[in-house]
């Protein structure tokens, strides 16, 4: 008697499933719920089938069957959320994933799946949570620690990220989508090389390519290769279910060559595809500066304060209280020296001299450190790293034990505390860059405008540079940067808030200065413009640099540099910018009630009005 005639039995409908017989597979549950149509394992057999022939309809009805005969069982439940996914029907896939977990909460691939579709959904805060939790479960799904790393990412928190994908090099090949998005985690924590590599090998598959190509080209325009990007689109056969984000691609590269109606046409039908409550921060402010390079000031004020909007709730679940009125985004600045303080240092004799300490580069975000950043990195004795907030590792250190205070106690540390600190900022910067014999580190950082205390202290002789921009550019600058940091969106939300937060930061920058006499260059970004000659002149100058001519060559330096992990990318391989002076003022409308805060800087470093 043939299979066919007989029952057959569940192991032959898994085998079937197991060698891709998908026809054949559901041909052998059906005959066998003909006999008996309460055959749980038949009926998910079945389901899992229909699932992976691309009937998720089906599957679904099916599932729902199984949860009518078996209330209890959280896997049904799964099932369907999963079916119901396909369908693109995510609110009731939501349902479905959550009454699973009610009933068995500790289901590492139900908290992943739900991960997956509160991703898709744009909620990083629950992503991150549930893949966390996932992870914990089962730490060798490969799922949880992607799109956990993506969701940390999202939510202003790299080092859990790049712990959780800590050997990823080793994974096997994971599949299209999986490793596409995999790599788009890894470009994210500074491993551009890698998700290269990973994403040209992808595209070897032909189930791949189309995702891989896109992914490929959005990585060329990250670190500056505009033709390969274009070339990439152009060849690539992009399936149907990739064209949107291709699209939003073509949308960053038409802004990028200055082709503002194509980009904006692009951004507008990459969001008419999305829901309102699924839009993305970063399409919206990318369309926003896209608004500005046209011209169109309101459209660009418009997109932007729907993007605000967006961060401002993120930036709510992840920290309720920055979202206060009244709260100080900028926290540090209330921990200043004071004069009496000061006094009561006691020096340090082991510190390094100028050439053995760091070159700090602070200032307001979106000031120009970027450039200056990458105009000393040209320099064959200088490196520079990816901007990092090692000095509040150090002020961490400090504070171990609940014994010091920062910065209350500064005076307290003897000779042996002060070494250890810098000892831990040391081990912190060999974590990312190693610096040849003789080679002096670039630290930039803009917030450390706020931390010239601990500077001072452990590095009483560094040169720092204080990168300096009309505060009303600044601000528009700052207005239109997708930031990531929930403190930094808060304070960007509103541009009375930003403009008070600039007062205040730079209002506790020059009264630190003033008080330790620190080795400061104050450089205004419209004299490097206007005079680079100069300016590179008074930098060398500053810095004790015997020969400054390859600083002069800092936009090739920049392209061949690759992944440039700071918002100023692009503008860094460019001809120095001088459009973006007094870019403000067209903006006049907007500024003008807050220009009294913004006078006394203003007036400080000569700016006007």
């Amino acid at each position: 008697m043939t299979e066919s005639a007989a029952k057959p039995s569940i192991q032959s409908i898994a085998d079937r499933l197991q060698t891709n017989q998908l026809v054949e597979s559901e041909s052998l549950a059906r005959l066998l719920l003909h006999s008996e149509p309460d055959n749980i394992n038949a009926k998910v057999l079945l389901a899992i089938s229909l699932l992976m022939q691309g009937r998720p309809a089906e599957a679904a009805d099916i599932h729902r069957q199984l949860i009518q005969m078996q209330p209890r069982e959280s896997t049904h439940y799964n099932n369907l959320g999963t079916a119901l996914h396909e369908l693109g029907d995510l609110d009731a896939a939501e349902h479905a994933y959550r009454q699973g977990l009610l009933l068995e909460p500790d289901n590492a691939g139900a908290l992943a799946s739900l991960g997956s579709l509160r991703w898709q959904k744009g909620d990083a805060v629950e992503t991150r949570d549930l893949m966390l939790a996932a992870w914990r479960l089962d730490p060798g799904m490969p799922e949880p620690r992607i799109y956990g790393a993506s969701a940390c990412l999202k939510c202003a928190d790299p080092d859990m990220a790049a712990k959780l994908l800590e050997h990823c090099e080793k994974w096997p090949f994971l599949g299209a989508t999986l490793e596409a998005d995999l790599c788009a985690a890894l470009i994210q924590i500074d491993r551009a090389d890698e998700a290269e590599r990973r994403l040209r090998s992808l595209m070897k598959h032909a189930e791949a390519r189309s995702i891989a190509s896109i992914r490929l080209a959005a990585l060329m325009e990250r670190v500056n290769r505009l033709d390969e990007a274009e070339r990439l689109l152009a060849e690539a056969s992009i399936a149907p279910a990739d064209g949107r984000e291709a699209n939003l691609v073509r949308a960053v590269l038409a802004s990028r060559r200055g082709h503002f109606d194509k980009a904006i046409s692009l951004f507008l039908e990459f969001l008419s595809g999305t829901s309102n409550e699924n839009r993305s921060a970063d399409t919206l402010f990318a369309l926003a500066k896209t608004y500005d390079g046209a011209g169109k000031t309101e459209a660009a004020l418009d997109t932007l304060q729907q993007a605000h909007e967006i961060q401002m709730k993120h930036a709510g679940r992840l920290v309720p209280r920055l979202v206060e009125p009244d709260s100080n985004p900028l926290d540090i600045l209330e921990y200043p020296v004071s004069a009496e303080a000061y006094s009561r240092w006691k020096v340090d004799p082991t510190a390094p001299s100028a050439t053995e300490s760091p070159i700090f580069i602070v200032g307001f975000p979106r000031s120009g450190t970027t450039l200056l950043e990458q105009m000393l990195d040209a320099h064959p004795g200088i490196r520079s790293m990816d901007e990092r907030a090692f000095l509040q590792n150090v002020i961490g250190k400090m504070q171990e034990g609940g014994k010091l205070l920062y910065p209350d106690h500064l005076d307290r540390l003897s000779t042996s505390e002060l070494g250890a600190m810098r000892e831990t900022y040391w081990a912190c910067v060999k974590g990312v860059v190693t610096l040849g014999e003789g080679e002096r580190l670039v630290d930039k950082n803009p917030l450390n405008v706020l931390r010239l205390p601990i500077i001072h202290r452990i590095f009483p002789n560094a040169r720092i540079i204080l990168a300096l921009r009309h505060p009303c550019d600044v601000l528009i600058s700052n207005y239109m940067q997708c930031f990531t940091a929930p403190a930094y969106q808060v304070l960007c939300s509103s541009i009375e808030r930003l403009a008070r937060g600039y007062a205040e930061a730079m209002d506790f920058w020059t009264r630190h200065a003033k008080l330790f006499n620190a080795s400061i260059l104050d450089l205004r970004y419209e004299d490097l413009l206007n005079d680079l000659e100069a300016s590179i002149h008074r930098i060398a100058k500053h810095l004790e640099l015997p020969d400054a001519d390859a600083l002069r060559g800092f936009q090739n330096h920049a392209m061949a540099k690759g992944y440039i992990s700071t918002p100023s990318y692009a503008q860094v391989v460019e001809p120095l910018n001088t459009p973006a002076v007094g870019r403000w003022q067209r903006y006049r409308t907007l500024l003008e009630p807050v220009l009294p805060v913004l006078k006394p800087a203003m007036d400080r470093w000569n700016y006007a009005a």
